[in-house]
């Protein structure tokens, strides 16, 4: 037996990211409501990711995090480039064995945060619904409710993974699991959310719906047609190209002899921090999604320069192994 196991650099239970366009009015009542969920904030990552707002986003939430989040932090993008980068880079920053993903409006009630960690123990990914049994909506319009199915229908057509709402903000990942999924996400617009539960569905992942209460909020951001349009020439063009996710390029570590091995929090700083740590019972391996063996090897070369005493080599583990692993 060689049992392995993730690490994770923070002590917090779960990573909330929250990709932010100018909601400096919207987004206080989430991070007020987030501190009296299950989980206490001082066991909240909570990442919130400006994506390059022009109003006081960035600051107010800053100040919220430091009043109450230890742990969190604010990423300020210099410009807009959509909802997929903003939190393809939130998911790189996390840094605990849940991913929550969810809109600053807080439109999804946070009674679903409960129903999807607890889905995390047998999927690697639970998704919010707002068109399955259960599921409430309040507030929407017959024309965005038109759009939305018809919209949910299309992608359905385009992606395989039958998943009848694509489009709820709200979804829960395993961490190792959507670090490799988002690095390979190259869709910037709405429409990651479709690319992202494709790829998952192509690698064999389990995916759950849970429904939702959901309420339309006034002051969104999106552009009904124009998003959705937009959103279905990013899944065509993503459809095109699409492949298999390659491997995940890393170094193993050979433990040296302590207890602890090489899991200190030290060496593992010295990765850059969408890495992913595995511990097994010889070694500590480090793999950094989205890079290639020509990246790996210079980055080898300066981890021995500066800890001699390790040995290493370079390794990699493919998708299916790393959900194969417990959190």
């Amino acid at each position: 037996m060689n049992p392995k196991r993730y690490l994770f650099k923070s002590h917090a239970k779960v990573s909330i990211i929250l990709p932010a366009l100018n909601e400096e009015r919207r987004i206080p009542p989430l991070l007020d409501a987030l501190r009296s969920i299950s989980i206490i904030p001082q066991k909240i990552e909570l990442i919130v990711v400006d994506d390059g707002s022009t109003d006081s986003t960035s600051t107010i939430c800053q100040q919220i995090i430091d009043d109450y989040f230890p742990l969190g932090k604010v990423i300020t993008k210099p410009e807009s480039s959509g909802k997929g980068s903003a939190l393809r880079i939130g998911v790189a920053a996390a840094n605990s064995p849940i991913i929550i993903t969810m809109d600053a409006d807080m439109a999804t009630e946070l009674s679903a945060l409960d129903p999807a960690m607890k889905g995390l123990q047998k999927h690697h990914i639970v998704i919010g619904s707002r068109s399955i049994e259960g599921a409430q909506t309040q507030g929407i319009t017959t024309t965005r409710r038109f759009v939305t199915i018809g919209l949910s229908f299309i992608l359905r057509l385009l992606s395989r993974h039958g998943i009848s709402d694509t489009q709820c903000g709200f979804k829960a990942y395993r961490t190792p699991v959507a670090k490799v999924l988002f690095s390979s996400s190259r869709v910037k617009g709405f429409a990651q959310d479709a690319e992202i539960l494709d790829m998952a569905y192509r690698h064999n992942l389990s995916i759950s719906e849970i429904p939702v209460h959901w309420t339309s909020v006034p002051g969104s951001k999106v552009s009904l047609i124009r998003d959705s349009l937009s959103s279905l020439l990013e899944l065509i063009r993503y459809q095109l190209r699409t492949g298999k996710i390659g491997d995940i390029i890393g170094l193993s570590i050979l433990n040296n002899g302590t207890e602890e091995g090489v899991a200190e929090s030290e060496i593992l700083s010295f990765f850059p921090p969408d890495s992913i740590y595995i511990r097994c019972q010889s070694a500590t391996e480090i793999l950094i999604p989205g890079i290639c063996l020509d990246e790996m090897q210079p980055i080898a070369e300066a981890f021995h320069e500066k800890y001699p005493d390790y040995e290493t080599h370079i390794c990699s583990r493919t998708l299916s192994d790393l959900s194969s692993i417990e959190n």
